[in-house]
């Protein structure tokens, strides 16, 4: 730059105008020289300093001008977000200058740090919110490109915390070349970033942390589901990619044991997410391969449960159509009887459990004789709360612990407080909320939403997420209702999924339509139980559909063996609280008597009538919030 200066300026003392090629040369030479010196003040903030804390960790130094002063980091928070949103241009150097000073030398930074622990998953959320909003589509892209890189970099150092490069392999999975926008006639929906796939994939494979790897799995999982709906045509998930994480996926859904230093219940988890990949992968497309790999899992009945119930529930969202070949008839009764067997083995465990509770109850009181049947008062406490021995109505005294803010059966007088409070006139004693008087009541709760949820995933599988009711029977000499004319959605109707979707006949449709209604009646009876249902009154009431699913699907549970998973009944003894625990056995169907449920422990007498049944309020999927 010196020697072209010294020439331009001999030239030009000499009288003679520099030509055309000495121009162009000296603009070439400045535009070198502001790109080396942009270059050079841009290095410190992607080349940042590596130091280790006092715990051994390795972080990255954040820039202590943002640091330290709280105003300056929300002033250039602030800016950086403006020309997201189109407030300046980024081409402008002094503006990506800063554009990247923040993020590479202070944001991304501050995630490593033992400080930035604190914050990290709010700024991971308002980073890819800011992206997702942005209306400038080059610094969006600018940001992309230079966070690709520097994520890349923290997950595969093994130095930095296990928190630190899990949330950078987050933010990779949750990278969108073009965002999701709803505003306008035509949505647009996210395209994921396709750089990100390959490191997603290599972490999945390679990673030395199972954090690491769950995060790539959402992420490939996601990329799958939206590679079902790329809007451009040139840009979709090369073929050889999409078979080597298909192959992935079915690897870890097919491995039973979990690897060395990786407990149980988390790869049990991983196998379900796995699952749930590659539904999403058939979203619009049925995949045979994927298909036959389904139905296999719901065959096995050594699989666990949940698994089987990720499977039911992937049947409901996955295209089934050619070339995927499944038997929807004998698929359904598969997942009748999967219902079946969930709702048998939730109500034996719960009733070890409780009787397990009871006895150790018991013992405390010093009034336990040995292995008798549990019944008692409400919820299933010997004699009704405080019925032990010295105390008024001694064992099994019925005597009922209410809370009153009045003489109960006096006009006027309330025996309970809340909806099923008021004194009745006449002298008549008001009606117990049996959620009142046990202590141990959300317990009862948990096993009502616990059920549900199963039924649930086994109702996608059949219909898909639709509801068929029973038809009711037409009175003799009147016409049966004319079915209502469905109406087709603008752009064309969507697929249907589930089993009764892919039924050809008539016929196959109306064998699928049985198992759904039996399944149905289940979710019935424990919607209609409601949130203030006893203990035992439960059990004898979802008890009794088993029997019509039983005949539906021509199959009954057997009694368990074997203590089972956190999702298989408990068999054997309870849980022992001292040398002669009581055998807490599972309530599986008799042998030899098909289609016969076992009888849940009757409740002793009560001396208030319960409240009435409330009706279900919905019927085909469980309620909002739940």
């Amino acid at each position: 730059m010196v020697e072209v200066n010294r020439k331009l300026a001999h030239e030009t003392h000499a009288g003679r105008r520099p030509g055309l090629g000495i121009k162009v040369t000296v603009a070439m030479v400045f535009m070198l020289a502001v790109h080396n010196l942009l270059a050079q003040q841009a290095a410190p903030a992607v080349g940042m300093r590596e130091e280790v804390d006092g715990q051994s960790y390795k972080y990255q130094v954040p820039l202590e001008k943002y640091r330290k002063s709280r105003p300056d980091e929300q002033k250039m928070r602030g800016q950086v977000r403006g020309v997201l949103n189109g407030n300046g241009s980024i081409s402008d150097p002094a503006a990506r200058l800063l554009f990247r000073e923040f993020y590479l030398g202070y944001l991304y930074p501050m995630m490593t740090t033992e400080e930035g622990l604190k914050t990290i998953g709010k700024e991971r959320q308002d980073l890819l919110r800011d992206l997702a909003t942005a209306k400038s589509p080059e610094a969006h892209r600018e940001v992309v490109e230079f966070t690709l890189p520097a994520m890349t970099k923290i997950v595969q150092d093994p130095a930095f915390r296990a928190a630190t490069r899990y949330n950078a392999m987050l933010i990779i999975s949750s990278l969108n070349d073009v965002e999701p926008n709803a505003v306008g006639t035509v949505p647009t929906w996210p395209e994921p970033t396709k750089a990100a796939l390959p490191i997603l994939l290599q972490q999945f494979q390679k990673s030395d942390r199972d954090e690491i790897k769950i995060a790539a799995l959402l992420g490939l999982g996601r990329h799958l589901e939206w590679d079902n709906y790329k809007q451009s045509p040139a840009t979709p998930m090369p073929p050889a990619g999409r078979a080597a994480i298909i192959k992935e996926l079915v690897a870890l859904v097919d491995a039973k044991e979990p690897p060395a230093g990786r407990e149980a219940s988390v790869h049990l988890w991983m196998r379900r997410r796995a699952v749930e990949a590659l539904s999403l992968a058939c979203l619009t497309k049925a995949d045979a391969d994927i298909t036959a790999v389904m139905e296999r899992l719901l065959r096995d009945e050594a699989e666990p449960t949940t698994l089987r119930l990720a499977v039911a529930t992937a049947f409901g969202k996955m295209s089934l159509q050619a070339p995927a070949k499944i038997d929807p008839v004998a698929t359904a009764k598969e997942l009748g009887y999967l219902a079946l067997k969930a709702t048998d083995a939730e109500l034996t465990k719960a009733e070890a459990h409780r009787k397990a509770e009871l006895e150790h109850e018991a013992r405390l009181a010093g009034n336990y004789q040995g292995d008798a049947s549990y019944s008692g008062g409400p919820g299933g406490m010997p004699g009704g709360l405080g019925g032990r021995s010295g105390m008024p109505g001694g064992e099994g005294g019925g005597m009922v612990v209410r809370r009153s803010t009045g003489m109960s059966g006096m006009p006027g007088g309330s025996s309970l407080d809340g909806a099923y409070g008021g004194g009745m006139p006449g002298g008549e004693m008001g009606m117990l909320d049996p959620s009142m008087q046990d202590p141990k009541h959300f317990e009862v709760d948990y096993l009502r939403r616990r059920m549900r949820q199963n039924l649930y995933a086994v109702q996608l599988g059949l219909l898909g997420g639709e509801d068929h009711a029973r038809p009711k029977a037409t009175p003799a000499g009147k016409p049966a209702p004319t079915p209502p004319t469905p109406t087709t959605p603008p752009g064309g109707p969507a697929e249907k999924k589930g089993m009764f979707a892919i039924a050809k006949t008539d016929q196959e449709k109306k064998q699928v339509d049985e198992v759904y209604y039996a399944v149905r009646d289940l979710a019935e009876s424990i919607e209609s139980a409601g949130s203030t249902a006893e203990f035992h009154q439960l059990l004898k009431d979802v008890r009794k559909p088993l029997k019509p699913l039983e005949l539906v699907v021509g199959r009954r549970v057997p009694p368990p063996a074997a203590p089972g998973a956190d999702d298989e009944p408990t068999a054997g003894p309870a849980a022992k609280a001292g040398p002669k625990g009581p055998a807490g056995k599972g309530k599986g169907i008799p042998a030899g008597k098909p289609g016969v449920p076992a009888k849940a422990g009757v409740p002793a007498k009560a001396v208030n009538r319960q409240p009435p049944r409330p009706q279900p309020n919905v019927l085909a999927r469980p309620p909002m919030g739940r």
